[in-house]
């Protein structure tokens, strides 16, 4: 492909991805699902040489995870198996795409949950395979999602476990789509469950500082401890990062 032609194909991923991102912003389903479609038309006229299709093939895996997301039965789990084979052939192109990697585990987690009993451990076995292979690519970024699976499995202090290190790594989403999990309804029910959702926002121990005589120093007055600051993107902000 030409210098122009992939000039182009850019410049029309990028509106496409565009049109991605005001669908997650739309409440209105209907519309949402056009912009989707639009988009993915779009991305699937990307040719395989250009220095676009990268970047398209991730999002229009997105587009296809948000569509699923729009639909019931049948059809929702196609297109979730769809989404992961455009994530496989991302981690294909690029074997450390770690948002690829993430999003493949996110699509296997929401596909396990549509499944019968007889087939919902197999997509969580490969949803923590996906996991696996992002959190080594970015050590904690997949904290929260592993909390997820742990909970479904009734692997409480794991959750617990997983659910403070994502904190720590300020990989947490917002309290309330923690709260409204689907995945995390039954950790709800735990004991500890309330005093975490307490410490997300509890300021830092302040440190004391020891002078050179031994004792300790007292803070200044004037300075304030550190509050934890929680990050809405907690899958990390993959279009600056790939």
């Amino acid at each position: 492909m030409g210098l122009f032609g992939s000039i182009g194909s850019k410049s029309k991923v990028k509106a496409a991805n565009k049109k991605v991102q005001a669908a997650l912003g739309n409440d209105d389903s209907a519309q949402a699902e056009t912009l989707l479609s639009e988009a993915m038309s779009v991305y699937e006229l990307i040719a395989s040489d250009s220095s676009a299709f990268k970047d398209a093939l991730y999002n229009w895996g997105m587009a296809l995870l948000y569509t699923a997301r729009l639909k019931q039965g049948d059809e929702a789990k196609g297109l979730y198996e769809e989404a992961g084979k455009k994530f496989s052939y991302c981690l294909v192109a690029k074997a450390d795409y770690l948002a690829a990697a993430l999003d493949w585990g996110v699509a296997l987690m929401e596909l396990a949950a549509l499944k019968d009993e007889t087939e919902k451990e197999a997509s969580y076995v490969l949803a923590k395979e996906k996991l696996t292979l992002a959190d080594s690519i970015q050590k904690g970024v997949a904290s929260y999602n592993f909390a997820c699976l742990h909970a479904v499995h009734g692997d409480f202090d794991a959750c617990k476990e997983a659910l403070e290190l994502a904190r720590d790594y300020k990989n947490l989403p917002d309290e309330e789509d923690i709260l409204n999990d689907a995945d995390m309804q039954v950790a709800k029910t735990q004991v500890w469950f309330n005093d975490f959702i307490a410490s997300i926002n509890a300021p830092e121990p302040e440190e004391k500082t020891e002078q050179e005589d031994g004792s300790e120093e007292e803070p200044d007055e004037t300075e304030y401890s550190k509050v934890k600051v929680r990050t809405k993107d907690y899958k990390v902000e993959y279009d600056k990062k790939q």
